[in-house]
Parts: C-alpha cells; sequence; structure tokens
C-alpha cells in the first residue's frame, strides 16, 4: 500500500514538473541567459558581429572611466531624490484621501488618481516636454516664467539645468498603483487602534508617525527597493527627449551603456556597464529582503 502511494506521489509529481517545464525554458531562454551572455561578452572586445575575448580589460577600463562614475553620481542624486519626493507625495495624497469623510467623493478621487496609469508612460512623457516644459515662449511654464518676469525659452534642456527638469517631470509624482496601496494599507489597520488613540487623546499629527507610518512600513520597503531598482535601470527621459552629452548632469549609467552599444559599437563594454548595474540592484535588493526578514521577526 505504501509503495503504491508512493508510486502515485511521483506520478503527481512529474506531472507537474512536465506542466511547469515550459515556463521554466521560457525563464531560461529570455532571463536567465541574457545575464549569463552578457557576463560572457562582457570579457570580450565585442563589436557587436564578431567578439575577441580580452579577459578583464572591460572592467579594468569601466572602474577607471571618470564618465561612468559621473553619471553614476547622477544617478544617486536624482534616485535619492525621487525616492524622497515620490513616496513622501505619494503618502501624503493618500493620508489625506485615507481621512477624508465622504464616501462618494472618496470614490472619485481614487478614481482620478488611478486615471494617469492607464496613460502610456512615453504620452506622458512627451506631453510635459512639447507642452509644459516647452523650449517655445508659449510654452506652459515658460508663460508662467513670463508673467513673474523671468524670461526663458529653453531652459528645460539646459545643461545645467537639465537633472532639475528630470527632477521635476511628472510632478507632482504621486503614481496610482502606489497610492491605491498606500490607501490600502491605511485602511486595513483595524478601527480598534484608532479608537484607543483617540481615548487616549492622540491628535491627527501624533496618530500619523505612530501608528499610520509604523504600520504601513512594509509597503514603504516595497516601493523604495522597487524605486532603486526602477531609478538604476531607467533612462527613458535621456533615450526619448534629453539624449546628453557623456559630461551633461543628466548622463546616468543606463543611457551611457546604451550609447556604448548602439553609437559607438562598443557593446563589449556595454555588457560590462549593465553586468555592474545588476550586481548593484542585487547587493541592494539582498540587503533589503534580509532587512525585511529581520525587522519583521521582531514584529
Amino acid at each position: 500500500m505504501r509503495a503504491l502511494k508512493f508510486k502515485n506521489c511521483r506520478k503527481r509529481d512529474l506531472q507537474g514538473y512536465l506542466w511547469i517545464l515550459p515556463a521554466f525554458l521560457l525563464l531560461a531562454v529570455f532571463s536567465y541567459y541574457p545575464p549569463v551572455a552578457a557576463f560572457y561578452y562582457s570579457l570580450t572586445n565585442w563589436n557587436g558581429v564578431t567578439a575577441t575575448f580580452k579577459g578583464f580589460g572591460n572592467f579594468v577600463r569601466l572602474f577607471k572611466d571618470s564618465t561612468f562614475y559621473f553619471s553614476l553620481r547622477n544617478m544617486v542624486i536624482m534616485l535619492v531624490i525621487g525616492l524622497i519626493a515620490g513616496n513622501v507625495m505619494t503618502i501624503i495624497f493618500a493620508e489625506m484621501l485615507f481621512n477624508l469623510r465622504g464616501k462618494k467623493l472618496g470614490g472619485f478621487f481614487r478614481f482620478m488618481f488611478i486615471l494617469p496609469i492607464l496613460v502610456p508612460g512615453i504620452v506622458s512623457m512627451l506631453m510635459w516636454t512639447k507642452i509644459i516644459f516647452s523650449p517655445s515662449t508659449s510654452g506652459f511654464m515658460n508663460t508662467v516664467l513670463g508673467l513673474l518676469g523671468i524670461k526663458s525659452s529653453a531652459w528645460y534642456y539646459a545643461p545645467k539645468t537639465a537633472m532639475l527638469s528630470l527632477i521635476l517631470t511628472g510632478f507632482p509624482w504621486v503614481a496610482g498603483t502606489s497610492f491605491l496601496i498606500y490607501l490600502a494599507g491605511f485602511q486595513n489597520i483595524p478601527i480598534s487602534v484608532y479608537e484607543a488613540a483617540e481615548l487616549d487623546g492622540i491628535g491627527l499629527m501624533k496618530r500619523i508617525f505612530l501608528i499610520d507610518l509604523p504600520l504601513i512600513l512594509s509597503q514603504i520597503k516595497y516601493f523604495v527597493i522597487l524605486g532603486i531598482i526602477g531609478g538604476v535601470q531607467n533612462f527613458a527621459m535621456q533615450f526619448a527627449v534629453i539624449k546628453p552629452a557623456p559630461d551633461s548632469p543628466a548622463m546616468v549609467p543606463g543611457y551611457y551603456m546604451y550609447i556604448s552599444a548602439f553609437n559607438y559599437s562598443q557593446f563589449g563594454y556595454a555588457c560590462t556597464i549593465g553586468l555592474v548595474l545588476f550586481v548593484l540592484i542585487l547587493i541592494v535588493t539582498i540587503i533589503n529582503n534580509k532587512f525585511l526578514k529581520t525587522t519583521e521577526a521582531f514584529a
């Protein structure tokens, strides 16, 4: 009897492995093979057609490359500001909506906050650059600056203000998905906690810092790690709009990797940049997961 049960279990296990095999093969081809191939090509002088082995020469060049360090500094600055501004503004708006009394009005605002994510990101980006920050004097921001007595037309694309322009794009930095998740986090806090806080005479601001924020800490950590991964990889604005020079404050490692490959045909060097970024993201993710587990262990 035991042998029969064991045989049936092995058969069910085999069937399960066969069902997940196609998905695993797709992951292996499209998710696991690229970083392995990138590591191989990072050890070569690859121009997109032929690849000659050169060992760790690309890594030596990268760690001596002042442009890479400059772009890395720009990325860290924009990443830190983006994480702080994006999460703080989203939490503030979610807290305001959570404390809104009218249910119908609250439903309307939830819909309005989620509506922007239905618009493709490139469309929003082009709207900011072509309408709001248009270099012409008829652009929205230039019109506002003109009313204040400040005459400027192409400041959005100027090298000195490129980083400020990238940071301002997307204001007020309230993303639809993260907004709903933060709002759901507030709504999942038991009402008894608020009732106890009210009996203890805790005011609104004290409640936010002592109750609300600590109880949505897992959501905050989640969006911090996603923000770091997205910030390290992102170069959409540089690619679609600004096209920065190597010494521009708008240069980031992702775009430096892109121009190294497709402008200068240095695909091996581009793989080296991508591999270093992959390692940085992996280290940050491991640290975040370890910290999250440690924190939850004491919860």
